[in-house]
């Protein structure tokens, strides 16, 4: 095993000249899997729409919803959320704060970091509520962060979040789990 200052250490500078997939865990290239197919496109599509909507009806015009888009949280440290909905700046680029909902949706090549590792270092940003959508099992699965640790809220069809003081969104996952 190669001693740790052998190993290489990456930054964003490094990370804007790769093609092709990646993301940037504390300096280490970690190779994302092939762009998703069907379930997974589907399942992010409505989950999309589903927040959209949620927003527009509760009039929450200070967050919005970025797919695919890179949360650059250190100069070695980039992820790709599948869907965030950012409450604080607007978005330009890429994401520069900590989302206040991430989703993810499980897929084989992506589901044990999903739930171990980007759960970890969602609940660690700060990232208030972290959604996992398994497309294989028909079910969602929504976290919110108390106490610096996420806990599963019960499960159902409707969820009321409070992603702001000023924006509370009920969320009818009912459509999502019944198309995935």
């Amino acid at each position: 095993m190669a001693a740790p200052k052998y190993n290489p250490h990456y930054t964003l500078s490094d990370y804007r000249q790769w093609e092709g997939n990646w993301e940037l865990w504390d300096g280490v290239a970690v190779a994302m899997t092939p762009s998703p197919f069907g379930k997974h496109q589907k399942a992010l599509t409505r989950l999309a729409q589903i927040m959209l909507n949620a927003m527009e009806t509760a009039g929450c015009n200070d967050c919005e919803v970025a797919v695919e888009l890179d949360w650059i949280i250190a100069d070695d440290m980039v992820v790709r959320p599948d869907l965030s909905l950012c409450c604080e700046g607007d978005i330009d680029h890429f994401i520069e704060r900590p989302p206040t909902l991430v989703a993810e949706v499980l897929s084989a090549g992506t589901e044990h970091k999903d739930r171990t590792a980007k759960r970890s270092l969602y609940a660690a940003e700060g990232v208030k509520f972290y959604m996992m959508i398994d497309t294989d099992h028909g079910s969602v699965v929504v976290l919110e962060l108390i106490d610096g640790e996420y806990r599963a809220i019960p499960t159902a069809s409707v969820y009321r979040l409070t992603l702001t003081e000023s924006c509370v969104v009920t969320l009818d996952l009912g459509p999502l789990a019944s198309s995935i």
